[in-house]
């Protein structure tokens, strides 16, 4: 049976899109080599030993590195290339498919080396470093987000981010914002490590309002869980404050507003339930990527943009009212997230790269 090599590790950003076109492939007949690091979380997130045999190599980043710890890196990739060269020859992978990430540059390169075709995802409104060299490789690349490479190529399709498909059955936006409703479902997410910003501000944010016009979850990360706790019940709020969730489908679920950072994975996932949100990018992202993400939903009228600074809570407090007393505004956040993406983006990826094998 055919193998299709998947390069993906670290974060879930990289990872959960990843396993969405890992498990098409699967579906249509495919075993799946997935090569990762011996640190990243794929281990915690893939578990189907029977269709996907797991690799890894050693490989780190290079950027925002001291002199010494780059060259160190650098002597990485000769090692994580030659360990790719061996796994690809005894594995033999038809295919191999990048998510970005420092990993996926010396497999990429080995792939090239043996004329296996390469096909990269970029998750983000600017391309990073690791699939800006990739892109020197690649047969196909596949973009989250239009001109992510500020190209004009062929070879460049945007495709949107893959979801988990389980996200389709969630409710629409058509059945969730049909009430006139006086009360707001509001859930506070920020990251699978939680946002400092947002558990340091949000409880005295939603302090400022009724109970009776908000409702309020919050997941914070386990670093500051019992002080967020601390913080809602010394402003007398009922919130219900969680560490981690392993079914965020069902709080998305329960949600009529989702405040968080602006990683593609969280945005593309709003995108494909249609949820409105209010976008809190981190400064301190990669090429300032979370920013640029945001700014193109907010561009189309599809989310709400809010940076961080010192008159956040003001900003947050005047537009959550103005939301209150404009139901249907969130309704069109809601709808408008819908149509930023390409509808299908699994099956258009799935159908595209297996052309360069069949």
């Amino acid at each position: 049976m055919k193998k299709i090599a998947i390069l993906a590790s670290g974060t879930g950003g990289h990872i959960y899109p990843a396993l969405s076109i890992a498990n098409e492939y699967i579906i249509r007949g495919y075993k799946i080599l997935w090569i990762g690091t011996p640190n990243g979380l794929e281990d915690k997130i893939v578990n189907d030993p029977h269709n996907i045999t797991m690799e890894k190599i050693d490989s780190q980043g290079v950027r925002g590195k001291s002199l010494f710890k780059k060259i160190i890196s650098l002597l990485y990739i000769f090692r994580s290339v030659a360990q790719s060269l061996a796994i690809f020859k005894k594995h033999k992978p038809c295919m191999v498919f990048g998510f970005g990430g420092y990993v996926s540059v010396s497999s990429s390169f080995a792939a090239f080396l043996l004329s296996i075709p390469v096909v990269v995802h970029e998750q983000n409104a600017i391309a990073g470093t690791a699939n800006k060299i990739n892109y020197l490789f690649a047969k196909r690349v596949y973009e989250t987000f239009p001109l992510s490479f500020n190209k004009n190529s062929k070879k460049i399709i945007h495709t949107g981010n893959p979801v988990r498909t389980s996200f389709n059955t969630l409710t629409k936006p058509e059945n969730k914002y049909t009430d006139n409703k006086s009360l707001i479902n509001i859930l506070v997410m920020g990251g699978s490590q939680g946002s400092k910003f947002l558990n340091k501000t949000m409880p005295f944010a939603f302090s400022h309002f009724h109970e009776k016009n908000i409702s309020i979850k919050h997941i914070t990360g386990s670093k500051d869980h019992e002080s967020v706790i601390n913080k809602y019940c010394e402003y007398n709020l009922d919130a219900d404050v969680i560490t981690y969730s392993n079914n965020i489908g069902l709080l998305y679920d329960w949600s009529d507003l989702v405040v968080c950072r602006a990683g593609s994975t969280s945005i593309s996932e709003l995108a494909t339930i249609g949820r409105a949100s209010l976008l809190v990018p981190f400064p301190f992202a990669t090429d300032d990527h979370q920013l640029l993400n945001a700014n193109y939903l907010a561009k189309n009228s599809a989310a709400i943009l809010m940076n961080e600074s010192d008159d956040f809570v003001e900003r947050f407090v005047s537009t959550i009212n103005i939301l209150l007393n404009n139901p249907k505004k969130i309704y069109s956040l809601a709808k408008n997230i819908q149509d930023v993406f390409p509808e299908k983006t699994i099956d258009i990826i799935v159908k595209n790269s297996l052309e360069l094998i069949i």
